[in-house]
């Protein structure tokens, strides 16, 4: 099968600290003297570059999750071609699926996790035209197309668990597999060609 991608660290926006006043104050003051008023907090404005960094650095975290998704199933699909060409034993494919097979739940769930943090920066570069739109772009490209494929890798993980499980027996375990590797080239293809793109793409830095 084919492959995915990476990430960049960034400055995220700085958060306001509350000012609390002491508890152990009087609770009365002579009539000459003012009492000042109570402290409040005050928030930290974030800036345009803060929050473009923001946005970016968890998009990246997304591509990189899917990229990482995408990759183990690109493994699993092309160990069955190999299989069938004669270039990989039985035992090499068995120990590429099992060993895949066992790093796909955490990989549905890193995934998942980042594309949450990732809705909450939403639309930081949104004042930062220039290099940082065209990466934002390119990164919104690679995430979808590792995406799809990564959602290639959900499906056929939910397959064998479920066929694990009893809910049907070999031969439409097998079928199902069948499909699922004949369909896989066409998101894995677009994940790679994503992938190059963003590569390709200029760095962006917010200031």
């Amino acid at each position: 099968m084919a492959g995915l991608v990476g990430a960049v660290a960034l400055v995220a926006a700085g958060t306001a600290i509350a000012q609390l006043g002491s508890d152990d104050e009087p609770s009365s003051q002579p009539s000459h003297v003012a009492s000042s008023p109570s402290p409040s907090a005050t928030p930290t404005v974030q800036s345009s570059a803060d929050a473009c960094a923001a946005e970016i650095r968890t998009t990246e975290a997304v591509v990189t999750a899917a990229h990482t998704a995408a990759g183990h199933w690109r493994e699993h699909v092309q160990a069955r071609t190999d299989l069938l060409s004669g270039k990989n034993s039985e035992e090499t494919t068995k120990a590429i699926w099992k060993r895949t097979r066992l790093a796909g739940p955490t990989d549905i769930a890193t995934l998942k996790a980042a594309i949450t943090a990732q809705a909450k920066a939403q639309g930081g570069c949104a004042k930062l035209p220039g290099a940082c739109s065209q990466r934002r772009t390119a990164l919104d490209r690679a995430a979808s197309a590792n995406e799809a494929a990564a959602r290639d890798w959900e499906n056929h993980l939910a397959a064998m668990a479920a066929h694990a499980a009893g809910a049907f027996d070999a031969d439409h375990a097998q079928q199902m597999w069948v499909a699922a590797w004949t369909a896989a080239p066409k998101n894995l293809n677009a994940a790679a060609q994503a992938d190059a793109a963003l590569a390709a793409a200029p760095a962006c830095r917010p200031s």
